[in-house]
């Protein structure tokens, strides 16, 4: 009797743990892949600008780097998931040892907001989601594997052995840039742009990574439906039937002679 009871009391535990066990694993956040977003701080600097002319750009002291936005853990045909723990706050203290990188690849360009403002964000939003794999399960492994892919993964490098180069006259085709990329890496990229004033600039390349850090096609990432472009299917949102401007960052010598304008006129009045 006694070990019918206690085969019964054993039978009822187990399934309560396999209840446990299947609430933490519907409770964590599900993705298919991590895509790895760089922007081109000049296009940044040119929407933040349009925005408002008052506002000023913070530029990486290295002209030719892009700099980060994000890893963001995107479940295939949708957008996200996001803030995946809302009471796992970013704290600048955990990314203290690399701040000085960060400031330098993963570059808030957006001056006049909090020196932690894209961090916070991007933490907050997406590394939470992400925390899930072991490689990234803390703000220090999160934020440096972008450092690490950032310099693995140079996108000014890899367009410029293709003769794409920052420039604000010409302009380049979006397959042109496709296949630099595919050429490289071997896998589907997204191409973002931004308009202004009825002009494509580049602003994002997005490369894709398999839960295990693999590289990986990015086909079927936000809602993003490829476009044909002479026989080839391109994940982009870039206008296709124009060229897209690859700016040169701002020139010290129009921010030099904005400022003596300024000074000119005060001095005047």
């Amino acid at each position: 009797m006694i070990n019918a009871v206690l085969r019964t009391l054993f039978i009822i535990c187990l399934g309560i743990t396999y209840v446990q066990l299947r609430e933490i694993k519907t409770n964590e956040p599900q993705w298919d892949l991590l895509i790895f977003t760089q922007s081109w701080p000049a296009t940044v600097c040119i929407e933040w600008k349009e925005h408002d002319h008052t506002h000023t750009c913070n530029l990486p002291s290295n002209k030719d780097s892009w700099t980060i936005h994000g890893i963001w853990p995107t479940k295939l045909g949708t957008i996200g998931p996001a803030f995946c723990n809302r009471t796992w706050h970013f704290d600048p203290e955990q990314v203290r040892p690399i701040e000085k990188n960060l400031e330098q690849l993963w570059t808030n360009v957006e001056s006049g907001t909090s020196t932690y403002a894209l961090w916070s964000h991007e933490w907050n939003k997406h590394g939470t989601c992400a925390a899930v794999l072991e490689p990234l399960n803390s703000e220090l492994k999160y934020f440096n594997m972008g450092l690490n892919w950032s310099q693995k993964f140079m996108v000014h490098n890899i367009l410029q052995a293709s003769g794409i180069v920052p420039s604000n006259t010409n302009e380049y085709s979006v397959l042109d840039m496709y296949n630099s990329i595919k050429n490289k890496l071997g896998v589907n990229p997204v191409i973002e742009c931004r308009k202004e004033k009825s002009k494509n600039y580049l602003g994002e390349i997005r490369i894709c990574f398999s839960k295990t850090l693999d590289l990986h096609d990015c086909d079927g990432v936000l809602n993003l439906k490829a476009k044909m472009y002479e026989g080839k299917s391109i994940l982009t949102n870039c206008d296709t039937s124009q060229g897209v401007l690859y700016p040169h960052y701002p020139s010290n010598t129009y921010v030099n002679l904005y400022k003596l304008a300024m000074w000119l006129q005060w001095f005047t009045i």
